[in-house]
């Protein structure tokens, strides 16, 4: 089973975390490391793991990772999906907080729109924070984005990375 990490950045976190991401996975499969400028020809086998990640803009994924994640060809492999997202405790007033956290994340729209084309979703949607508009990434993240796509892997049932 191929792994392929499509993803988009801004600032370079979303980068750095599909980055994490690829390195936990070696081993594990053949990981392919596609931003999504590189994407348009990209085939997706269906016994490939799709892992897509964009920054969280205005709710949504960039409108790259949204056009890229529209013309997929329905498939029936396995996805999953994560965003880098703003610190909620550092946004202010409090108002303003509800209003982000309540208008959703990428990850969100892109595990309907994998849905929409038959990917069946694995795992749980990564969110990743960072710390004001730009970024950096919160201390920790890196880590947790190591776990997370340990988890994915599982949930996934690629086998276990060799020693």
């Amino acid at each position: 089973m191929g792994i392929v990490i499509v993803y988009d950045s801004i600032f370079g976190n979303t980068a750095e975390i599909s980055r994490t991401i690829a390195g936990a996975l070696a081993g594990r499969g053949e990981v392919r490391l596609v931003p999504v400028s590189d994407a348009h020809s990209l085939v997706v086998g269906d016994d490939d793991l799709l892992i897509v990640g964009s920054p969280t803009r205005g709710f949504r994924p960039t409108p790259a990772i949204s056009e890229f994640a529209a013309a997929l060809k329905p498939s029936p492999a396995q996805a999953a999906c994560f965003d880098t997202r703003i610190a909620l405790d550092t946004v202010h007033p409090a108002p303003l907080r509800w209003v982000i956290d309540s208008g959703g994340y990428a990850a969100d729209r892109i595990a309907t729109a994998l849905g929409h084309h038959g990917f069946k979703p694995i795992g749980s949607k990564g969110g990743f924070l960072v710390e004001g508009q730009e970024g950096p990434l919160r201390a920790g993240e890196i880590e947790r984005a190591v776990e997370w796509a340990r988890e994915t892997a599982d949930a996934a049932g690629l086998p276990a990375a060799k020693a």
